[in-house]
């Protein structure tokens, strides 16, 4: 006999994948203001819906809805005054087959495991879910806990080793809040949950439950490199370099091949940034590549990584083993993916008969141009 999980899990795929492309797509897009610097996001200017491309693509999530008080789900900008209600509701007048689904979490978002390791409280925030999702007209939740249970290196965040249950219990329960909506509604809910491309997640997690509770799991394909490397380096290649000098070098297809010993490949979903990463001060050797460096530079959106190129100062190189580009000047060295990655990524999505591609995120590519590539090449 079905459970009720089942159900939904053969509803849910036997409508969304009778479709005609290879795969789904969907994007992340922020709630706090535009902009790379402290400067520009000082200015407060968000996002409309009027003005964002979202032509062909099946979800878009909002990030980051977070926990305070034990249970309650709040945006802070909402809070600051962001329209977020009205924004959605243009949205999906626009396109009328969108999923618009409420990220809750992300880097740093405490009260997920007191939270789940207390039945009231997870009673609570699925109550909180509820509401939130038809306040907002949603499509579902979207859990991104970074992380239950936790690596060994120490995070921003507290962690036990009761998450591990406890994150698949507090999954399920979210999966019957959505299912019985589902009863009243007439709607399909979508519940997924954003995971990190590293072996000790599999480890310390009970993935394979998990993948039996949600519709897709996100591999957050991405920041292989970055402020805390001692080298330069990729920050999302498909595949390692050999002469990685990083623990002998990571890439998003030894994540995938991970996930899929215990995962269905229509659940996985892959990550691709729009936003490159920097370092100054760059030894010139083997054009920048896995060379140290002085200073490292935050996250560069896809837009000002253009006005780079275009301006002459950078020259664009190809790491053809990794399938990656990046840029240097013989002192700074930019780690990035456009098009050319992209059709690598697709390709592999497709290969493997993987469900889907998402973003992070749309507000560095503001004109969608990275995210319409994609969706030409379904």
């Amino acid at each position: 006999m079905f459970s009720i999980y089942d159900i939904f899990y053969l509803t849910f795929f036997n409508s969304s994948f009778s479709r005609s492309e290879d795969f789904l797509l969907g994007t992340y897009i922020r709630t706090w203001p535009l902009g790379d610097t402290e400067e520009e996001i000082s200015k407060g200017i968000y996002w409309k819906g009027d003005d964002l491309n979202l032509k062909r693509v099946y979800k878009l999530n909002i990030a980051f809805g977070l926990i305070r008080n034990g249970s309650e789900i709040f945006i802070p900008d909402v809070e600051l005054g962001f329209d977020l209600k009205s924004e959605v509701k243009k949205l999906k007048e626009k396109y009328k087959d969108l999923k618009v689904i409420i990220s809750v979490g992300g880097w740093g978002a405490e009260g997920f495991s007191d939270m789940a390791n207390d039945p009231k409280l997870r009673a609570e925030f699925c109550a909180n879910a509820k509401k939130m999702i038809l306040d907002y007209d949603f499509d579902g939740i979207d859990i991104d806990w970074e992380y239950p249970v936790g690596p060994d290196w120490e995070l921003p965040i507290k962690t036990r080793p009761e998450d591990r249950e406890n994150y698949v219990i507090l999954l399920k329960e979210l999966r019957d809040m959505l299912s019985n909506l589902s009863e009243i509604t007439g709607k399909n809910y979508v519940l997924s949950v954003a995971v990190p491309a590293s072996p000790w997640f599999l480890q310390k997690n009970d993935v394979v439950a998990v993948s039996k509770i949600v519709d897709h799991l996100k591999i957050m394909s991405y920041d292989y490199y970055g402020a805390w490397s001692s080298t330069t380096g990729h920050h999302a290649n498909l595949y390692n370099n050999p002469k990685d000098p990083a623990w002998g070098g990571w890439s998003t297809d030894q994540a995938v091949k991970l996930y899929l010993n215990v995962v269905p490949s229509e659940k996985i979903w892959v990550g691709v940034p729009f936003y490159g990463r920097g370092w100054k001060g760059v030894k010139n050797e083997n054009n920048g590549l896995f060379q140290p460096y002085e200073e490292s530079i935050d996250a560069i959106s896809w837009d000002k990584i253009k006005e780079l190129i275009n301006n002459g100062k950078f020259k664009r190189y190809w790491d053809d083993v990794a399938k990656a580009p990046y840029l240097f000047d013989g002192d700074t060295f930019i780690t990035y993916m456009d098009k050319e990655a992209l059709d690598y990524v697709i390709d592999y999505v497709k290969r493997y008969k993987l469900g889907g591609i998402f973003a992070w995120e749309y507000a560095h590519d503001m004109k969608g141009e990275l995210l319409e590539y994609i969706s030409s090449k379904r």
